[in-house]
C-alpha cells in the first residue's frame, strides 16, 4: 500500500461515512444500551490488544526486524499508527460511555450522537486493522 494512503485512509474513510451517516439521516439500533454496552467492550479488547501489541514491539531484540524497521526508517511511522490506534479505542470506548447519557435526549441530538460516534467508530476499526497487517507483516520478516 502507498504510504501516503497508508498513513490517512483512516480518517478519511471514517469522515466519509460519518458524512454519509448524517445525510441520511441514521440511527443507533433500537436497543441502544445494548449496542453501546457491546461497543464499549469491543473499543476495550481494541485498546487492550494495541497496548499489548506495543509492549511486544518494544520488548523484541535491537538485532531483530526492528532493527531493519529503524534504519529503514519507519518507526517513527509506527508509533504514530500505534498512537493512533491506542487514541481511537479509547475515545470509542469514550463515546460509548458517553451516549448512555444521552439516550433520552432529542432526535437532533441523538443524530449528532450517532455521526460522532461512527466517525470515531470507522476511525478505530480502520486504526486497528492497520497495526495489525503492520504487525502481521514484521511477522512474517521476523
Amino acid at each position: 500500500m502507498n504510504l501516503k494512503i497508508e498513513r490517512y485512509y483512516p480518517h478519511v474513510i471514517a469522515l466519509g461515512c460519518g458524512f454519509i451517516w448524517y445525510r441520511l439521516g441514521l440511527k443507533l439500533p433500537a436497543d441502544e444500551k445494548e449496542f453501546l454496552a457491546a461497543a464499549l467492550s469491543l473499543g476495550a479488547v481494541f485498546t487492550g490488544f494495541i497496548a499489548t501489541a506495543q509492549a511486544i514491539l518494544m520488548a523484541l531484540p535491537s538485532d531483530s526486524v526492528m532493527a531493519q524497521m529503524r534504519t529503514a526508517g519507519y518507526i517513527p511511522d509506527l508509533v504514530r499508527y500505534i498512537s493512533s490506534a491506542l487514541t481511537g479505542g479509547i475515545l470509542f470506548c469514550m463515546s460509548g460511555l458517553i451516549g448512555f447519557f444521552l439516550l433520552s435526549e432529542s432526535a437532533l441530538v441523538k443524530l449528532y450522537f450517532s455521526t460522532i460516534w461512527l466517525v470515531i467508530a470507522v476511525f478505530s476499526v480502520l486504526t486497528f486493522h492497520r497495526v495489525t497487517h503492520i504487525l502481521l507483516r514484521i511477522m512474517r520478516r521476523g
